[in-house]
């Protein structure tokens, strides 16, 4: 039988658990896709997302009833549509099963060594790049509004539509059909860097009253005029068998500065 670990926040490695104790645990959403798991023969600690079939969780749904486990490293304000993306850790497997004295001593340096780990991962080089184009577009959206251009929105506005698509393959399946929340885009984007816009403007998405979509989104675009700014449209988000639906209306965009893929 295989001896299965998994990292908990402030708790370091928990095991050995059998397959049906790991099982009965993602039900329990002690654990979630995002959690880092071990086991002997694996080269390093793997999130659950990259072990479902190995662990048999096709088909095991999570029960929404219950709370999920404590959340990862802190996130940064809500600017540009966020909350800090998972960080990868990487954690010294525990050491094989030996006996005496020897093991306790290993145990003591291993526990050591994962919780230094835990703490350095927080400052990943992509994190931190990501955090400084945040600030960026922040300081640049209390500057000018930039010059209205109908081809920079539509750029712009495709970024958003490719953010969403994304969020919605990684997350929502994943999460009970849960919508993806900010969270989940900036998992993307800290991955995806160029969705987070950039010289041509970039948006914002914040959650809307569900309309036809499974999931909604208020879009607002910045650093692209004056005729922009302060307005928005909105995404009705179907998921549509292996692809996704996205709807965009208008809310109240003025004439002649409504992204192409938008109704009037």
């Amino acid at each position: 039988m295989t001896d299965w670990y998994y990292h908990a926040p402030g708790q370091g490695r928990v095991g050995p658990l059998s397959a049906d104790e790991m099982r009965q645990r993602y039900r329990d959403r002690t654990i979630v896709l995002d959690t880092l798991a071990w086991h002997e023969g694996l080269r390093e600690w793997q999130p659950l997302e990259r072990l479902i079939e190995e662990l048999g969780l096709t088909g095991v749904q999570p029960d929404m009833s219950k709370p999920p486990p404590p959340p990862p490293p802190p996130r940064p304000a809500a600017g540009t549509a966020s909350h800090a993306a998972r960080a990868s850790v990487t954690v010294a497997p525990p050491p094989s099963k030996r006996s005496g004295c020897l093991i306790a001593l290993l145990v003591i340096g291993v526990i050591g060594v994962v919780m230094v780990s835990v703490l350095a991962a927080i400052a990943l080089p992509a994190y931190q790049d990501y955090v400084k184009r945040a600030k960026a577009l922040q300081a640049r959206q209390g500057g000018g509004d930039g010059v209205f251009d109908a081809g920079r929105l539509d750029r712009t506005e495709a970024l958003a539509r490719e953010l969403v698509t994304e969020a919605m393959r990684e997350s929502y399946a994943a999460s009970g059909n849960q919508c993806p929340d900010e969270y989940a885009f900036e998992k993307v984007m800290v991955r995806e860097q160029r969705l987070q816009g950039g010289d041509d403007g970039w948006f914002t998405l914040d959650p809307a009253q569900p309309a036809t979509g499974a999931c909604t989104y208020r879009v607002q675009f910045h650093g692209l005029g004056a005729q922009v700014k302060g307005h928005a449209v909105q995404y009705d988000v179907t998921p549509d068998g292996d692809d996704v639906r996205i709807t965009c209306r208008n809310l109240d965009m003025p004439a002649g500065a409504i992204p192409s893929r938008c109704g009037a």
